[in-house]
């Protein structure tokens, strides 16, 4: 579920954090770790119930029509089909998503009329009406369904207001989403491929944040030189930790290209720091990997990545 970027992310984040309280531990910086990933675990469940939950005022809608004094030919002809068809129902009953969201104990927001006022607002759509009316493809629907509520302002407020993690896992949830719902219905082993990778987790993130938390030090020395005209006091403490970040890539992780370090974390830099950062970290980092490569202290292996 977790890609290196994200895992680079979430690594940097702790170590920024961990400069807002010079007492942390080492133990407690790798729990702060660990949490973020179960956090971004836990969000995919909470984003994915709350999508289902909208789904299911269809139900709802149906009972309501039918117990209405006056029921015309739209009410009799409506159902909740929208949410008793098999292909999300491969959701609502797989076993193991049912036994995963009570585990993390996800519950839907307080606030339930919000998500019945975003159905209300998708049940008047011509592509909804059509859709029962005409009994048409229930996949098409189903995802139509997901693009109004990621694009709805209050499913981003339900997201931001629950989870803090919202802003910078944001396009992954919505990707795992897209992806989870648009190839339903979901056989029982689907859920298998949003577990959390503890391999990526631990063998790449953990090992990372350790050696850049132990080798402060070593990676200072290896950066300021290449700083010329700037003290490295003076470097924001953003872009430091992504320098050492790359450095700390550079030289105990030999199975990652120095090309695909220095794009990463020019990129993360874009993303998260001020906008001369990108350049700035940009020039300091190629300078860096000629340097070192130069010194004989980066030694990729494998193929493809001797240069």
């Amino acid at each position: 579920m977790l890609s290196r970027r994200n895992i680079r992310i979430k690594v940097l984040q702790s170590l920024y954090a961990a400069t807002m309280s010079p007492a942390i531990t080492g133990e407690q910086l790798l729990e702060s770790y660990k949490q973020t990933c179960i956090r971004t675990y836990k969000l995919l469940h909470f984003a994915l119930d709350h999508y289902i939950l909208l789904a299911s005022f269809a139900v709802k809608d149906a009972e309501h029509r039918s117990g209405k004094l006056l029921v015309n030919d739209d009410d009799k002809a409506f159902s909740g089909i929208l949410y008793t068809n098999d292909l999300i129902q491969s959701l609502v009953q797989n076993k193991y998503w049912k036994t995963e969201k009570a585990r993390l104990d996800i519950k839907p927001v307080s606030e339930e009329d919000i998500l019945r006022n975003m159905y209300t607002e998708f049940s008047k759509t011509e592509d909804y009406i059509s859709y029962w009316k005409e009994n048409k493809d229930h996949g098409d629907i189903l995802l139509k369904l997901l693009r109004f509520s990621i694009n709805h302002p209050h499913f981003e407020e339900i997201m931001e207001d629950n989870h803090a993690a919202w802003v910078d896992d944001k396009s992954l949830i919505l990707g795992s989403l897209k992806k989870i719902i648009k190839v339903l219905p979901q056989n029982e082993d689907f859920y298998s491929e949003y577990l959390l990778d503890e391999t990526l987790i631990n063998d790449f993130g953990r090992n990372m944040l350790l050696a850049v938390w132990n080798q402060d030090e070593e990676l200072t020395k290896n950066i300021s030189p290449t700083l010329k005209n700037w003290d490295i006091n003076r470097v924001a403490t953003l872009d430091l930790l992504i320098l050492k970040m790359a450095v700390c890539e550079f030289l105990y992780f030999p199975t990652i290209p120095t090309k695909v370090t220095l794009n990463e974390f020019v990129e993360i830099a874009k993303q998260y720091s001020t906008d001369k950062s990108k350049d700035f970290i940009n020039g300091i980092l190629d300078r860096l990997m000629k340097e070192l490569t130069a010194a004989g202290k980066i030694n990729k292996s494998g193929r493809g990545l001797v240069e």
